[in-house]
């Protein structure tokens, strides 16, 4: 998940004073073999398009790999049976033009499109379209995947379906994704778009969990605030029938609109920065979270520069059981993105980190997890709430596959370490 029309980079390589990294240097790949380089042996930090991660990829000392944008288009593969084979550091803008005519479209598309496949299918992925297909990864039939010796296979449901249930949703943790078969589905050009309005937190709750009970809706997101809420729904087709109010519109190609060439005047100021979180809980329990942020954002420092998002993902019903992504045993759940920037000083963001904190220890008690991408400051302890046993079998993929080198200072790769 991430905010809609609110391109960047980086995060931030100074995130509130609390750390200053620089890479020492840095490989793009396909320039670099990237088999080589994780069979070096040198510590490595893997990144895809590097957008809103809360510094999960600012490194010091390690070599930072990353992919080079603009080259992958020229190696697509149309494998047929609407499978397409790509390369990880392509972005979700060039594969959906490419799908695109070609008659294809993937079934889920985040809102900033510039991101790499691999970079977001090592999170997750949502999107408007989550509410009818789920999570980017349950769209994934195969990687093909590098470990820490430098080999390479390919993994899925049934081959290495250990490492492909890990790697899916596991920032990089199992080895480098390098490649990805991709399910897709036929291309509908046209989107009938309903805007209602909500006066109230309450309608919008109530109505979004409405929405999340059907099973015919192909798009949905909202956007609360404490004065007027309003909530998108949208079905895929050029049937006008769908559009009989002056609240609907037949939107055309609605995941390029407005995003695809967005520009950061979203920025915050200079002396702020952006701390962006996600959370997700099970259908029916959105109230009490969303109180709790409500009631968070009334108070400083997130009083002022703060945007709530709300998606609804609903999962197919043989979706994999992956051990990190943010939707857990729930077949459908709701995502609560919350984008705020903070003034560049340590005790402010300190703060706004323990307000974060706080809110993820609700999010769990509900049943949700959060989407790891974000400002999420997991200690061993929570951690084990969150994932069990997953965490001690991760750390023995790492052993077994020689991966103590890579990514090894995510919170997630030292609660796996052994004690």
């Amino acid at each position: 998940m991430s905010p809609p029309e609110v391109p960047i980079d980086e995060f931030a390589t100074d995130f509130g004073g609390l750390r200053r990294a620089v890479p020492r240097a840095v490989h793009r790949m396909p320039s670099a073999f990237p088999s080589a380089l994780l069979g070096s042996g040198r510590q490595l930090t893997l990144r895809g398009a590097g957008h809103s991660c809360d510094g999960q990829t600012v490194t010091e000392g390690d070599l930072l790999v990353t992919y080079v944008p603009g080259t992958a288009d020229r190696q697509v593969r149309d494998l047929g049976d609407g499978l397409i084979e790509v390369p990880a550091g392509m972005s979700w803008y060039d594969l959906e033009r490419y799908l695109n005519r070609r008659g294809r479209a993937f079934p889920v598309l985040t809102d900033y499109l510039h991101l790499s496949v691999g970079g977001t299918i090592s999170v997750g992925g949502a999107g408007m379209n989550s509410a009818r297909y789920g999570m980017q990864v349950d769209h994934v039939e195969r990687i093909q995947l590098i470990d820490g010796t430098g080999t390479s296979r390919w993994c899925s449901r049934t081959d290495h379906a250990e490492l492909f249930r890990f790697a899916l949703g596991g920032l990089g943790t199992v080895g480098l994704i390098e490649r990805a078969v991709l399910r897709t589905v036929a291309y509908h050009r046209y989107t009938h778009v309903h805007r209602t309005q909500h006066a109230t937190l309450t309608e919008l709750i109530d109505h979004t969990e409405r929405i999340a009970q059907r099973d015919d809706v192909d798009v949905f997101c909202a956007y609360p605030h404490p004065g007027v809420s309003f909530s998108i729904t949208g079905w895929s087709g050029s049937v006008p029938k769908r559009c009989g109010d002056k609240n609907c519109r037949i939107v055309s190609d609605l995941p390029f609109m407005g995003r695809y060439n967005a520009t950061r005047t979203a920025a915050p100021p200079p002396d702020h920065v952006r701390l962006w979180t996600d959370y997700v809980v099970p259908a029916g329990r959105l109230a009490p979270m969303l109180a709790a942020v409500e009631a968070q954002r009334q108070r400083a420092p997130l009083s002022r520069h703060t945007m709530l998002y709300l998606l609804i993902l609903r999962r197919p019903s043989d979706a994999t059981a992956f051990a990190f992504t943010p939707v857990g045993s729930a077949p459908v759940s709701i995502g609560l993105g919350l984008y705020t920037s903070v003034p560049r000083d340590p005790a402010t963001t300190a703060a706004t980190r323990r307000l974060f904190r706080d809110l993820l220890e609700l999010c769990c008690e509900l049943g949700g997890r959060p989407y790891l991408y974000g400002v999420n400051d997991l200690d061993d302890l929570l951690a084990a709430r969150l994932y069990g046993t997953d965490l001690d079998r991760l750390a023995q993929l790492r052993s077994s596959h020689q991966l103590e080198h890579v990514n090894a200072h995510l919170p997630l790769v030292r609660a796996a370490r052994p004690t």
